[in-house]
């Protein structure tokens, strides 16, 4: 089988991509190792620019104009006169992305995994399909990015517990002393609520382990009901090393386009997706929006490298966070500019 392009994972990066391509008249092949399109673990947070792509608003579960920062003394509420984050269930929303790119004349197949992949061709468990172009939208453990030969080394382990209760407000709590320099939170659906954290894996203050313990220690103090709630647990790579290599691509976490200090990564895998399918329908374009979400990282990244230093240097970054904040025009700015 020959394919011009073939896209190895159906999360928002591979269905964007696809979809892009599709409607400028490539063949594209699409290949989900799962049997359900966006089955992904995901706090599921839609940050403003995320809002603007185009995502219908009936697959929001919630929006949000205010959200609530806490540090270990005391609380900033930062409230905005429209939404600026929303809540969204990740299978809504691949199913939406996929029923696109089909209608675009993509071609996906589910339950599909890639065992192998040489110069111009991959094999799956019955296939060898050659391709002109290679899209690696694969995920954190990404399988076209380990052919590639790129290390992940900037990762974060997220987890959360799915709550059967609907929560009112969007919060958000740093506490180094339990949590080191990532942030807690508690993100409401229509019914459910995702209360999480995680672990910056390169950070050396405190281990993964000790961060998931103080996590249900601290879930338990404030009364949130996970003994009976199911736990989720996800990967998440912010170790960016390119996203072109000749006639492969990577996009979204394959990529390591997510935020190091956010965690946050649907609207990157979303652009990166974008972007890289005009770069194959036009070798000259110049992917200026990836360009932009890289200059992001960069200062958030930046960010993040001071509140690693030590838990002392998170106390003081984070208080000053959540002071300013108090400030109505400096919290909108911090909120407004969240990736």
């Amino acid at each position: 089988m020959k394919k011009e392009v073939v896209i190895v994972g159906a999360g928002p990066g591979g269905l964007s991509a696809a979809e892009t391509l599709a409607n400028a008249g490539k063949e594209v092949l699409v290949l989900e190792q799962n049997k359900i399109i966006g089955n992904k673990v995901c706090a599921g947070g839609l940050t403003r620019n995320a809002m603007k792509l185009g995502i219908p608003k009936s697959l929001y579960q919630r929006t949000f104009k205010k959200i609530l920062l806490h540090d270990t003394t005391e609380t900033a509420e930062i409230e905005l006169t429209k939404p600026v984050i929303a809540t969204i269930d990740r299978k809504d929303l691949g199913r939406w992305m996929a029923k696109k790119a089909k209608k675009a004349g993509a071609e996906i197949q589910t339950e599909t995994s890639v065992k192998n992949i040489g110069k111009n061709y991959i094999e799956t468990d019955d296939q060898k399909i050659q391709f002109k172009y290679l899209i690696g939208a694969d995920g954190a453990n990404s399988i076209v990015r380990k052919h590639l030969g790129l290390e992940s080394k900037k990762v974060l382990e997220a987890f959360q517990y799915i709550v059967s209760k609907r929560f009112k407000d969007l919060e958000m709590f740093v506490d180094p002393d339990r949590f080191g320099p990532v942030y807690a939170w508690i993100f409401p659906y229509s019914k459910t609520t995702s209360i999480g954290t995680g672990a910056d894996l390169d950070y050396k203050g405190i281990k993964p382990s000790t961060v998931k313990n103080n996590f249900d220690k601290w879930c338990m103090q404030r009364g949130y009901s996970i003994k009976n709630s199911e736990f989720q647990a996800h990967t998440i790579n912010y170790d960016y090393s390119g996203y072109e290599f000749k006639r492969k691509f990577l996009v979204g976490d394959a990529g390591g386009f997510a935020s190091g200090l956010t965690g946050g990564g649907m609207y990157q895998a979303i652009i990166s997706g974008k972007d890289t399918a005009k770069k194959i329908i036009d070798s000259k374009y110049g992917c200026p929006n990836i360009h932009r979400i890289l200059q992001t990282k960069a200062i958030e990244e930046a960010a993040l490298g001071v509140l690693e230093i030590n838990k002392t240097a998170s106390k003081i970054g984070y208080g000053l966070l959540t002071k300013m904040c108090k400030t109505q025009l400096l919290g909108k700015f911090f909120v407004e500019h969240m990736a």
